[in-house]
């Protein structure tokens, strides 16, 4: 009545994401796309923000570091994670949970494979511990999370989950990072499920 709806009120932030998402990704091609011609200790933030038509204030708005651009997809589905496992049914298993909430992502493989090809080939193994120690955190907090509140009534609850939460995320970090070693040429759903229905036996293997 006064000149607008809930629809044009809803629909502003919506663009705006979509605005940011848009931005992120421009910078993130580009990114990979500079770090694979050029090697990534001769890129410079500059280069990437001008490629993508940004300033560089933008860039940082975006990634914290250079370095933080070959992580974004691990970024991108911690957010997305947490929505998944809270969409699926109480009667499936945190397992299932987890494999199906991963499964859902709407991922750009190839960009995933560039990804995960870059931080093998351009940065050292140390670098690369340090990033996916703040990753595998950030995935274990969701994951742990979600299973104290799924499974609040159970015995020793904190603890179960904090052990189950940490357990998954390093399961899910492991299946990206070895397919990423061998040249990302498996199927990453396999090695994700095979990670994780590891943990669903006890590492049945070593028993």
């Amino acid at each position: 009545m006064l000149g607008y709806d809930r629809h044009d009120m809803t629909a502003s932030p919506n663009l705006h994401e979509l605005r940011r998402r848009s931005t992120r990704e421009a910078l993130r091609h580009a990114a990979l796309a500079r770090f694979a011609s050029k090697g990534f200790s001769n890129v410079t933030v500059t280069e990437l923000a001008r490629e993508a038509g940004v300033t560089e204030r933008t860039f940082f708005r975006h990634f914290p570091t250079k370095e933080a651009v070959l992580f974004q997809d691990y970024e991108t589905q911690v957010e997305w994670l947490a929505d998944a496992l809270a969409k699926r049914p109480e009667s499936e298993s945190v397992f299932d949970a987890v494999l199906a909430g991963v499964a859902s992502f709407p991922h750009d493989l190839e960009v995933v494979r560039q990804a995960a090809s870059a931080r093998t080939e351009l940065i050292s193994a140390d670098r690369i511990a340090a990033h996916l120690r703040v990753v595998q955190a950030s995935f274990a907090g969701v994951i742990t999370g979600f299973i104290k509140e799924r499974y609040a009534r159970a015995h020793e609850i904190d603890l179960v989950a904090e052990v189950a939460g940490a357990t998954l995320a390093a399961a899910l970090v492991a299946a990206v990072e070895n397919w990423g070693r061998y040249g990302c040429t498996g199927d990453l759903d396999e090695i994700t499920a095979t990670c994780v229905n590891l943990v669903r036996s006890g590492l049945s293997p070593l028993s």
